[in-house]
């Protein structure tokens, strides 16, 4: 669920940051690329979620014993 979450807020940043209003303001404060690198971070970040999201729906669940997942 958490995945979900965070996953939506990365896809929500990654359209923020390549809107024009964000590009236009990008390129009048001379922070374009700036802000290219975060897009690409964020799109980085997201993928990373989604993978990870991926392999715990393959994996079997993992269960807790005495405090450490086991």
């Amino acid at each position: 669920m958490a995945e979900a979450i965070l996953f939506g807020r990365a896809q929500k940043m990654i359209e923020n940051l390549g809107s024009q209003t964000f590009q236009e303001i990008g390129s009048l404060w001379g922070v374009k690329d700036e802000l290219e690198k975060i897009k690409n971070t964020v799109s980085t970040v997201q993928a990373v979620i989604q993978d990870a999201a991926e392999q715990q729906s393959h994996n079997h669940p993992r269960t807790v014993e005495r405090g450490f997942l086991i």
